[in-house]
């Protein structure tokens, strides 16, 4: 990958993850609601689901659109968030929802429980 490429991939994929921190944390938020769409991408070979974080204050009902778009096989891959009991297999172009409250406050990783080479995120739910 060339250097440029490298930035451009890189300030992409800092600045989807450092949205909800800055501010624009979710397509819907009102009171107690975080409302996400979580899309799964490949880019030279790095399979990585975007935003890499998500941000919710405890008490928070949240719901997670996934979408793989991954173009290489294999058309499966998971998003597990293992501190929540969460752990979804989502097909190519077959969108799965998550639902859950996050009721507890912390960092909480996310994987891809099918390929744990995969890129993962995290959960942060604040106080």
């Amino acid at each position: 990958m060339t250097r440029l490429g490298f930035r451009a991939v890189a300030l992409l994929v800092v600045g989807l993850s450092l949205a909800p921190v800055l501010g624009v944390r979710a397509d819907e938020k009102a009171a107690g609601k975080v409302s996400l769409t979580i899309v799964n991408v490949e880019y030279e070979g790095t399979k990585v689901w975007l935003p890499g974080t998500i941000v919710a204050h405890k008490g928070d009902k949240v719901t997670l659109k996934l979408i793989n778009n991954v173009p290489s096989d294999p058309a499966q891959h998971g998003f597990a968030i293992p501190d929540y009991k969460i752990a979804e297999i989502v097909d190519r172009g077959q969108p799965k929802t998550v639902e859950f409250t996050a009721d507890k406050a912390g960092t909480f990783p996310i994987i891809c429980q099918l390929h744990p080479a995969h890129v993962a995120g995290q959960l942060l739910v604040l106080e």
